[in-house]
């Protein structure tokens, strides 16, 4: 035993050689760091002392916005808020692309302890985490969602359930990004999204998350069905927004 022991930390000892830990934003080898919380950064979520110092984080009182762009007369959910920790500025923007279009989890669970920083610091308590879900092509021909990647770790880190199939979305729309008027935004995802007959919401307050907000139409719409279907508090997430 003591010798499958030694052989396993040489080859875990060999791999690091050659396959060295490489900050998720630069992509520079990550050295290792005395300071106690550099090397949090560097060994918990690959980000390196030089990335760490840039990244556009908001300040706290900028972190909460209101969901929709264009606000309407008569919006059944007037009051809906989003917490957002970053600008979406480089060297963010890069890593939720590669989120986005490269499946990789390692950077959503780093992005995601950001996102989860950000709705500790306030008072709300949530009941639930529910990511902006794919529809089923879309999801096919991506082979993930990107919401999930980073709904997953934010919830395991808030310890409440994380619950991915209580919102499905039932009509495939074309991308939100195609559409830079917020009305056309709005009315393209319309009816998009489902609470499955066995899944109850009612009373619970819940936490949506997705990876991007923008006239926040998507988020406004998945969170009035929520609403509709007896929920007793819906807010927001996202990694970054552009808008202030």
């Amino acid at each position: 035993m003591t010798a499958l022991y030694k052989t396993a930390g040489m080859v875990s000892r060999l791999t690091d050689i050659l396959f060295p830990p490489v900050c998720i934003f630069c992509g520079r080898i990550l050295l290792r760091e005395m300071d106690d919380a550099a090397a949090f950064f560097s060994d918990k979520l690959q980000i390196c002392r030089y990335c760490l110092v840039v990244l556009p984080l908001r300040f706290p009182g900028e972190r909460r916005i209101s969901c929709l762009s264009n606000p309407y007369e008569g919006d059944p959910a007037p009051d809906l808020q989003v917490l957002i920790p970053f600008r979406y500025e480089d060297p963010v923007v890069r890593a939720l692309r590669a989120v986005k279009f490269h499946d990789a989890p390692y950077i959503g669970k780093s992005l995601s302890f950001f996102m989860s920083e950000a709705v500790l610091a306030q008072d709300a308590l949530f009941d639930a985490v529910i990511p902006i879900p794919l529809s089923a092509r879309r999801r096919k021909k991506r082979g993930f969602n990107q919401a999930e990647l980073l709904a997953e770790p934010l919830a395991g880190r808030m310890a409440v359930p994380y619950l991915p199939s209580f919102l499905i979305r039932t009509k495939h729309t074309r991308q939100q990004s195609r559409f830079s008027d917020p009305i056309r935004r709005s009315a393209n995802i319309s009816g998009a999204f489902c609470v499955p007959d066995e899944c109850v919401v009612e009373g619970l307050s819940i936490l949506l998350v997705d990876d991007v907000l923008t006239t926040g139409s998507t988020l406004h719409e998945a969170a009035i069905l929520l609403y509709k279907k007896g929920a007793r508090y819906v807010a927001g997430i996202a990694a970054a927004s552009g808008r202030k």
